[in-house]
């Protein structure tokens, strides 16, 4: 008998296991996004991944691929995956944005989301995800998403109300900002 703890799988074999390795068709490889419209998973806290993957395979979050791609898989297998990604530090793609659009959005940030979305967009726990460095694209996209009411994903009241103020302008000064990077608030990260 073989126990598990006896176990170890060298790097290679993980980045070859077939279970992480299909997500890099869309999500990048090893999970940092290299397009604008595709979010990076690589450093997502793992009770997070675990959750939306879940919402997505119960149809409680809507998308245009994900739900069927997470009904071909067994809570076990999602389990295993958000360990995996949840395991590796956060670090996105940071992108090149119009310094002029990243800073108007910087403020706009300070004035309607650092509440929650704490040090810069850096912070994440098991509600809340990272910002700071993730796709442009797919957080206007998003955002203009979270503005309206969705039964289907529903967003805290606070979030939902503060981007009900906001224009299409003023989310994608707020996606350039968290695209870019900003700079690290606190020397901290924070996260459960």
């Amino acid at each position: 008998m073989i126990l598990a703890s006896s176990i170890t799988l060298s790097p290679y074999a993980i980045a070859s296991d077939p279970l992480y390795t299909v997500c890099a068709g869309c999500h990048g490889p090893g999970g940092i996004s290299q397009a604008a419209h595709m979010p990076s998973i690589a450093g997502l806290n793992f009770r997070y991944f675990y959750a939306a993957m879940q919402a997505f395979r119960k149809d409680r979050r809507p998308s245009s691929v994900m739900g069927r791609i997470a009904k071909g898989y067994k809570s076990g297998q999602l389990q295993l995956m958000a360990l995996h990604y949840g395991s590796q530090p956060w670090s996105g793609n940071p992108a090149e944005v119009d310094p002029a659009l990243s800073a108007r959005g910087a403020i706009l940030h300070t004035e309607y989301c650092e509440k929650c979305h704490k040090d810069n967009g850096w912070f994440q726990d098991h509600e809340t995800p990272p910002l700071a460095a993730q796709a442009r694209g797919y957080l206007f996209y998003q955002m203009q998403d979270y503005r309206e009411p969705a039964p289907a994903m529903r967003q805290p009241p606070l979030m939902q109300e503060r981007l009900e103020k906001l224009t299409d302008d003023d989310l994608r000064a707020l996606s350039a900002y968290y695209a870019a990077g900003p700079a690290r608030a606190s020397t901290t990260a924070a996260g459960d």
